[in-house]
């Protein structure tokens, strides 16, 4: 999704959100690896990662481990996977010790991987408006904002308009945001869009345009302002599709 379809509609995860993971006080943190496969073997590395989930029951695993393979983009074929709903501490004690789980990694997954990078994410729960679905979505879009230096600021207070805009207006859409923390250039922020379809990719007629929703909100002159906020701070953006592989995944219970 280019911006001029984010400012008309806002579009609407990496990543289903926080409130997948079942937490008294869930955490913000996502901690992800993009995962790359070696050229032709796909077959074996999903294979492994059903290893891996049953390896995760069998030690009694209480946090989800989730897998989503990327659809669309630069890294197309590449496999996100990783925890939600995280506290920077629970590092420091993971349910499943970091040696044992990367012993396990190689041996049933490793052999199969061409590169791994990890980022963490810092997801914002005061400017995102996420659904109450329990599981990831089939599909998520997600558009990837690369903020001027010194414009964090103003990218934010205008993010955080648009989700007062919405819940005046009641706005029925669906919508995460995510910083990151760690692994990559500072100023990047992440949109979530979640998709039960790929009928969904389409726009709603019943679901009013996003510079609609802002005007009803707070008059025309507001909505241009927030919109001028958007597009000077952000230098450049990407989108990608996303798509939930339960089946490689990770979940206590299942």
């Amino acid at each position: 999704m280019k911006r001029k379809h984010v400012v008309s509609a806002l579009g609407i995860i990496l990543f289903a959100a926080c409130s997948v993971v079942a937490q008294e006080k869930p955490g913000t943190i996502a901690a992800l690896e993009f995962q790359k496969p070696k050229n032709g073997t796909v077959a074996q590395y999903e294979a492994g990662r059903k290893q891996k989930a049953a390896w995760h029951k069998q030690q009694n695993d209480p946090l989800p481990l989730f897998v989503w393979e990327i659809l669309s983009g630069d890294d197309t074929g590449t496999y996100v996977v990783g925890r939600l709903g995280q506290h920077w501490a629970d590092f420091d004690k993971p349910p499943i010790p970091d040696t044992a789980d990367r012993e396990e990694f190689q041996k049933v997954v490793g052999n199969y991987v061409d590169s791994v990078v990890a980022r963490y994410y810092d997801f914002m729960p005061k400017v995102s408006n996420p659904s109450d679905a329990k599981m990831p979505p089939k599909f998520s879009e997600i558009i990837t904002f690369h903020v001027r230096y010194g414009k964090g600021s103003d990218f934010r207070s205008a993010i955080g308009r648009v989700y007062e805009a919405t819940q005046k207006t009641k706005w029925p859409v669906s919508y995460e945001w995510y910083e990151l923390a760690s692994g990559g250039p500072t100023g990047i922020y992440v949109l979530v869009l979640p998709r039960n379809s790929w009928a969904d990719f389409e726009d709603k007629p019943d679901v009013k345009p996003f510079r609609d929703m802002l005007k009803e909100a707070f008059g025309q002159a507001e909505a241009d302002s927030i919109v001028d906020r958007i597009d000077n701070s952000v230098q450049k953006e990407t989108s990608e599709i996303i798509q939930f592989h339960p089946e490689l995944s990770y979940l206590p219970g299942k």
